[in-house]
């Protein structure tokens, strides 16, 4: 099912039905210019770094490349560093490519990366750049999920899950992602502001960056169960950081708190079917592939596309796990 989805929304967005906002990008000066050799258009991607979520992601953007014979993708992987990056646009320039996918390191970099990209258009995706720099730019834009969504959905989760506690008052573990990028922000500010409008009292017993990585979770879940601080959840900006919590909370034999991640991975699913896991959001990496390279495809032939095509996110949890397999 969950396979089926990603086919749905990719059936969508190469119809240009993927909903928009914000008006259109419209490409100039560069239908003379798309990065043909050969007759192939040349399509730039660099990824920020390639876990499993953003690797099904990077996947997704090859796969839906194959349907055309007439497109070369050339892939990179940043390895979360921002200079990698930008060295990565200035060879897609180089390589005469005729568009650029971009997975930002750093999403306070975006006006960098469109300088160097010059007259290439770019699709931004998965990490919304700087929104002004953005609607700026002729040449650019956006595809991904609203984050602060998935921190909504979160608490909407949590607020069921909690609905019979009779004080209201939930201390929370926090783990948020790499610090400064637009969707820890988003997502961590959406999931808090909204549990305390549904009536609930938060005291935060842990907050802290393990940045997006599961391992730094595990290592600072374990240290924080030693201070023998109480909590009634543990909240993930990711899958990894909430799995990260779920091996610490296993050695310590502390199951029954609910733990929340975001992506819907793979191992997210299988913690969630064995009950270690409360609930994870689906983000369809899938369908942000499959849309950054729909859009990129059309801005490479001077086509013209929306500002920002949105994939929507979905709780996933005991009650609809099957539809996620």
């Amino acid at each position: 099912m969950k396979k089926f989805l990603a086919l749905l929304f990719t059936c969508i967005l190469t119809g240009s039905l993927l909903a928009g906002c914000g008006g259109k990008t419209t490409t100039t000066g560069n239908e003379g210019n798309s990065g043909q050799e050969g007759g192939k258009i040349k399509i730039g991607l660099t990824m920020s770094s390639r876990d499993q979520f953003l690797s099904t992601l990077e996947t997704a953007v090859k796969d839906a490349a194959k349907d055309y014979s007439d497109v070369e993708i050339v892939a990179f992987d940043a390895e979360n560093d921002i200079q990698k990056q930008l060295s990565h646009i200035s060879s897609f320039v180089s390589q005469d490519c005729g568009a650029i996918i971009v997975n930002l390191v750093n999403t306070d970099t975006s006006e960098e990366i469109l300088k160097a990209a010059g007259d290439v258009p770019v699709v931004f995706v998965n990490r919304l750049p700087n929104e002004k720099i953005l609607e700026d730019s002729s040449n650019a834009s956006y595809v991904g999920s609203d984050e602060y969504e998935a921190g909504q959905l979160q608490a909407k989760f949590l607020t069921d899950y909690f609905k019979d506690k009779s004080d209201k008052t939930i201390n929370y573990v926090l783990f948020m992602g790499t610090l400064g990028l637009q969707h820890t922000n988003a997502r961590s500010k959406a999931v808090k502001a909204t549990l305390e409008e549904n009536g609930f009292t938060l005291v935060k017993q842990f907050e802290d960056t393990a940045e997006f990585d599961r391992a730094k979770a595990m290592a600072k879940m374990q240290q924080f169960i030693g201070t023998g601080k109480p909590f009634d959840v543990v909240i993930g900006n990711n899958d990894e950081m909430a799995l990260g919590a779920v091996e610490a909370l296993k050695s310590a034999n502390k199951l029954d708190v609910p733990v929340v991640g975001i992506d819907a991975t793979a191992n997210a699913i299988a913690a969630i079917e064995a009950e270690e896991m409360a609930c994870s959001v689906f983000q369809d990496a899938s369908g942000q592939g499959a849309g950054a390279f729909d859009f990129a495809y059309k801005m490479a032939k001077g086509e013209e596309v929306d500002k920002y095509g949105w994939i929507p996110f979905q709780v996933v949890s005991l009650d609809n796990i099957e539809d996620f397999k």
